[in-house]
């Protein structure tokens, strides 16, 4: 029997495929799904991905995670993912518990942060970032962040498929 240990992935190839994802994503975005007649709400999550350091490959202090918000996203991915660190971290996906309320569909459902997209709201990148603020405190504007693009779209409906319900957003950082 594998101890779970031998069946983790090299060093350096779990980030090297996940920085591959990335780009590939942020070359060719998914297109928009527009709103079918009979639905009106918009919502938007956000898939937050994250490199936690392995005890003996710490980032150096000085060094800027992210770097420069002037630089291509494809570079910004490139510098990020050459960092040592990275190369021997664990990436992680951000996941909230859902409170449970009666008569609400996703009640303690385990999801991406995010929620229904407001008027005020620019677009369902706005509305994902603004969600995930209120929700778990986290601001995605600053320069630690990489805004990489959005996963599929998707219309959400009733129960058995017959009601366009809200159409949900992915965008990705």
């Amino acid at each position: 029997m594998e101890s779970a240990t031998s069946q983790a992935a090299p060093t350096g190839v779990l980030p090297e495929a996940l920085r591959e994802v990335l780009v590939d994503l942020h070359q060719h975005p998914y297109p928009h799904v527009p709103n079918p007649p009979e639905c009106k709400k918009r919502a938007s999550v956000a898939l937050i991905l994250r490199v936690r350091p392995d005890f003996n490959h710490w980032p150096e202090p000085s060094i800027p995670v992210v770097g420069d918000q002037s630089v291509s996203v494809i570079q910004r991915l490139h510098n990020f993912f050459s960092q040592s660190w990275v190369q021997h971290g664990d990436p992680e996906v951000l996941f909230i518990k859902r409170a449970s309320r009666v008569g609400d569909r996703w009640t303690g459902h385990v999801a991406l942060p995010g929620g229904k997209r407001d008027p005020d709201d620019a677009d369902d990148k706005a509305a994902a970032i603004r969600e995930v603020s209120e929700e778990i405190g986290l601001d995605l504007t600053t320069g630690d962040c990489i805004y990489v693009g959005n996963l599929p779209e998707r219309i959400v409906t009733t129960s058995w498929g017959s009601v366009p319900y809200v159409v949900r957003d992915c965008p990705s950082s």
